[in-house]
């Protein structure tokens, strides 16, 4: 502590990527044992969330391109801009009283019943006669509990993860619904369409068949991005529901003064993020050639 702050950054980035990030003064672990614990349970809840996501929003942009400017359109836009506008407090909160206290829907926090254990099956992959422990598969609760068999913990999960994740879909909503939108209501009226319209093929089949694929490749390229997006929502999330992943491991860091771990929590979430907009990049790269072709 008594160097210069470049000399304790050049040793805090050596030391970073050797694994010595030091030890938690709040837990007396070393942080890269927390990091392994709560990182997955986060990465698990934003594929959930990611899921639920293109789930309701893609129908939801070509519904409201098809019906567009009447009345289901007004209602899907009024709708997500309400919940762009919620605080994502407000929104988990809402939640969380809803179908927690007042329907006993869902379970109001936690990642699983306390009674039930979540199993450490050891998945390793063995390279060149070594055994490496794939620490990531092991301490995602949903999916270790189902490729272990053990039902009972699945479902348990399962449920715990509904209530976080939806409310990491309704934060910001409507980025999606509103991409698919303007790239449906663009390709509607594109010469190829107005050609198959022409030819009397169904509404339907020119739709789904012709105009969906097409329409569909910017919410795509965009789904990386969001996914950081929910990486960065778990920090208000998972401490309301009271969710054991690295967004309640970053509050509780910062409400208990522990400098190693949130730091160490803010450098991974940092690097999920870079990793999560470097795919969408590369996918859009990938999927339209007019881009492939201009690289």
């Amino acid at each position: 502590l008594n160097q210069p702050w470049y000399v304790q950054l050049y040793y805090y980035i050596l030391n970073f990527f050797t694994g010595k990030w030091g030890i938690s003064p709040l837990y007396q672990t070393p942080v890269i044992t927390l990091i392994e614990e709560y990182l997955p349970v986060t990465l698990e809840l934003a594929i959930i969330a990611l899921i639920l996501k293109i789930l309701i929003e893609v129908p939801l942009g070509v519904i409201s391109a098809i019906r567009a400017n009447g009345y289901l359109d007004n209602a899907i836009r009024i709708i997500y801009t309400i919940l762009r506008s919620a605080p994502p407090f407000m929104i988990a909160l809402a939640l969380l009283l809803a179908f927690a206290y007042y329907v006993h829907l869902f379970p109001p926090s936690y990642y699983m019943n306390p009674i039930l254990s979540v199993h450490e099956p050891k998945f390793y992959v063995s390279i060149g006669g070594h055994k490496y422990y794939i620490w990531l598969i092991d301490n995602m609760p949903i999916l270790n509990s189902l490729l272990v068999g053990d039902i009972p913990a699945f479902v348990s999960s399962l449920q715990h993860a509904i209530l976080p994740a939806l409310s990491l879909v309704l934060i910001g909503f409507g980025g999606v619904v509103r991409l698919t939108r303007n790239s449906m209501l663009e390709v509607l009226n594109m010469e190829y369409v107005k050609t198959a319209r022409a030819k009397g093929l169904k509404e339907r089949i020119v739709i789904f068949r012709h105009a969906l694929k097409n329409s569909l490749l910017p919410s795509v390229t965009i789904i990386s991005i969001i996914f950081s997006g929910l990486m960065q929502g778990s920090l208000v999330v998972e401490t309301i529901f009271n969710y054991y992943g690295i967004g309640y491991l970053v509050a509780e860091s910062l409400l208990n003064l522990d400098s190693p771990t949130l730091i160490a929590s803010t450098v991974i979430i940092t690097i999920v993020v870079v990793i999560s907009n470097l795919i969408a990049d590369i996918s859009y790269a990938f999927l339209d050639p007019r881009i492939r072709d201009a690289i």
